[in-house]
């Protein structure tokens, strides 16, 4: 008897991991797409616990995993800089695929795609946004070689504005 059941249990584990409809079907990594206005500016994904995880030069696609842990999607920060240019962040997190993931799973995986497979992959994950698109600010600070710089206060953030003190005025 356990020369017929080894076998079978070495099929068993060996197709484990291809049982989850969401893991099969997207994967445990998602292509997303990073654009910037100016073009040429770099771009640095980090993950929740602040680790660099890519860079890259705008437009650029880089493949992020989706899943951050069992039942948790994977968040990233994403910091767009370029010279001349206000740094910018954006935040990116997952949301259930549900398609996919629940109804794949009534009809292929079962139990095993929906407690374990799935969630160990992260496929069960969708990185939304899929496109992060950026518009950077030109930016207001001086370095050594830009010298002096005059601007109007229409030009400055209110909440920049609302810190500077107006000229004449006791302290």
């Amino acid at each position: 008897m356990q020369k017929r059941f080894l076998p079978l249990l070495g099929l068993l584990l060996g197709v484990l991991p291809l049982i989850g409809c969401a893991s099969i079907m997207k994967g445990s990594n998602q292509k997303l797409r990073f654009q910037s206005q100016p073009d040429g500016a770099k771009v640095s994904v980090f993950d929740d616990s602040g680790m660099l995880v890519a860079d890259g030069k705008t437009p650029v696609t880089i493949p992020l995993k989706k899943g951050g842990g069992y039942f948790q999607p994977a968040k990233y920060k994403v910091v767009f800089e370029a010279p001349g240019y206000q740094k910018k962040e954006v935040w990116l997190s997952g949301s259930l695929e549900a398609g996919w993931y629940l109804a794949g799973n009534f009809l292929v995986g079962g139990m095993v795609g929906w407690l374990i497979v799935d969630p160990l992959t992260g496929a069960m994950w969708k990185l939304e946004p899929s496109t992060v698109s950026t518009n950077l600010d030109k930016s207001l600070a001086m370095t050594a070689e830009d010298g002096l710089r005059v601007v109007l206060a229409s030009q400055v953030a209110p909440e920049v504005l609302a810190m500077a003190t107006p000229l004449g005025s006791a302290n």
